[in-house]
């Protein structure tokens, strides 16, 4: 298919992956909670299912998301490639509505949520690992808090939208939704997402051509990312190798202003981009090796306790305000509601925050923020926890989604910037242990 000069520049940009992305992210929690919305009613009144049925339905998405986000990003850095799996997820949308669509029995809605939790699973991985593909350490945290915001925004509209949806339509409307959204995140990532891999390459190669005046200077830049690469890999054996690994290979000049054109046209890009382009002569970390470094462990039991801990204040807020205060369910959908607006509010503060106190002291201060972080969420739990009244209380929990946020965010991007410095072919086996 023959693209214009334009479709090839706009797909061509980071930009354009990273709205690409914050859209996927938008759909695939929209998809989600527009199903979780009528799953209830529809197992213990119609089908007629005792309530242990919807844990096994919780568990059955989970499954199908551990199995799929495992593999896909083991497959997607062995082959190098982040388009075909998101087009993957798009399409296993379109399979799970199809099969919720003719569902009649209890066994028919386990083998749907198994394909939801796959594509829910790879459609995540992979969002996360095509944003933190094509930008540098220094600007990926308000990228990813973005995508949080359009996360956030489908977990408050799915529900209500699910709810009356289901209400006029059905189960055969909700599928109808389902497969609708399925194709248009499709064509979507057909028309508009290149493979995030060849961009970075492409910044690569145009950013050490604008800068280089010589034949001489170019090998001096290539001199100077292989012995970056090879000091992050060295780093990889010692003893609390990681921190000094993303230290080791950072770029001198992280203090760029946070935009889009810097990660393609100022020097900031260049060593940060060029430390992870695809080479094969660079052997890909092992899983099990990777998984013992520190920048890998310590996001991933943050990014564990973070949403565990979110969970957990989840099921425990509506039933306090149900218990202390004796709230009807349209109330607490409503306090709800209020917390994901004052969240959407914040989360491109925390990014930007986060990612000013990188450029100027480093990414190793990423991990004092996961720190502050979970002390923080530890006394907004405090606060929920000995609320007397309902401003109080939402103003704790409030609290509590907002640092969570700090926790996770810079999680999220400790990833991305410990697989860059390495320039190992691993980013997408990170994103899917989180």
């Amino acid at each position: 298919m023959q693209l214009l000069p334009i479709a090839i520049k706009v797909r061509s940009k980071p930009t354009t992956i990273w709205v690409a992305s914050s859209l996927i992210a938008l759909v695939n929690r929209l998809i989600y909670t527009l199903t979780i919305a009528c799953i209830p009613d529809l197992l213990q009144r119609v089908l007629h299912e005792p309530r242990s049925s919807n844990g096994v339905i919780t568990t059955a998405f989970g499954i199908g998301g551990l199995l799929a986000g495992c593999s896909i990003g083991y497959i997607s850095d062995r082959t190098q490639n982040r388009l075909v799996p998101q087009l993957v997820a798009a399409a296993l949308y379109v399979v799970a509505g199809l099969v919720f669509f003719y569902a009649k029995n209890f066994h028919q809605i386990v083998i749907f949520r198994l394909i939801l939790g796959a594509a829910s699973s790879i459609a995540d991985t992979m969002l996360f690992t095509t944003v933190a593909d094509v930008y540098p350490a220094n600007l990926l945290g308000f990228k990813m808090a973005i995508l949080f915001v359009f996360d956030n925004i489908g977990n408050m509209l799915g529900p209500i939208l699910g709810g009356k949806a289901y209400e006029k339509m059905g189960v055969g409307g909700i599928a109808i939704i389902v497969m609708g959204l399925g194709v248009a995140e499709f064509l979507l990532i057909l028309l508009f997402v290149r493979n995030s891999l060849d961009i970075r390459q492409t910044l690569v190669r145009r950013t050490a051509s604008s800068i280089a005046t010589s034949p001489s200077d170019l090998a001096v830049i290539e001199s100077t990312i292989a012995s970056r690469r090879h000091s992050a890999s060295e780093c990889l054996g010692a003893k609390g190798g990681g921190l000094e690994c993303s230290s080791c290979a950072s770029i001198s000049s992280t203090r760029s202003t946070p935009n889009d054109s810097s990660t393609s046209k100022s020097p900031t890009a260049k060593p940060d981009a060029a430390a992870s382009s695809p080479s094969h002569s660079h052997s890909s970390l092992q899983t099990v090796r990777l998984l013992l470094q520190l920048p890998v462990v310590g996001p991933t039991v943050a990014i564990f306790v973070g949403t565990g801990m979110q969970s957990v204040i989840e099921t425990v807020f509506p039933l306090r305000l149900y218990d202390k205060f004796g709230y009807s369910p349209g109330a607490i959908g409503i306090a709800f509601m209020i917390v994901g607006g004052i969240l959407i509010l914040a989360m491109p503060a925390v990014g930007y925050i986060n990612d000013s106190v990188i450029s100027r002291h480093g990414e190793r201060m990423r991990y004092y923020t996961i720190a502050v972080g979970v002390l923080m969420m530890l006394a907004s739990l405090t606060v929920t926890a000995v609320a007397g009244s309902y401003p109080v209380l939402i103003f704790g929990y409030a609290l509590f989604a907002i640092t969570s946020m700090l926790v996770i965010v810079p999680a999220q991007s400790a990833f991305g910037d410990y697989i860059n410095a390495t320039g190992s072919h691993a980013m997408a086996q990170c994103y899917s242990l989180a």
